[in-house]
């Protein structure tokens, strides 16, 4: 499966992905912008509305990671950026 994130690297916390969520998938947890995968429909609103393509990022996973988690990254997992 995959699950879609926005890359800590090249996200300047804008906030512009989170305004143009319909369905409030994103919020700002601990300074990052994070996709709750159990609310993102995939419609790709905040992927239009970055100005730096953070938020056109999906990984391949065997289970999705919170917020909490991703909250937490300074940047996308290693072993996650092969199946980028």
């Amino acid at each position: 499966m995959h699950q879609h994130i926005t890359d800590p690297e090249t996200c300047i916390q804008c906030s512009a992905c989170e305004m143009a969520c319909p369905v409030t998938a994103i919020q700002a947890i601990a300074g990052r912008y994070c996709i709750e995968a159990n609310l993102c429909n995939e419609c790709n609103k905040c992927i239009e509305e970055c100005p730096t393509g953070a938020a056109n990022c999906y990984v391949e996973t065997d289970k999705f990671f919170s917020q909490e988690e991703q909250a937490s990254w300074t940047a996308i997992p290693t072993e996650l950026t092969k199946s980028a």
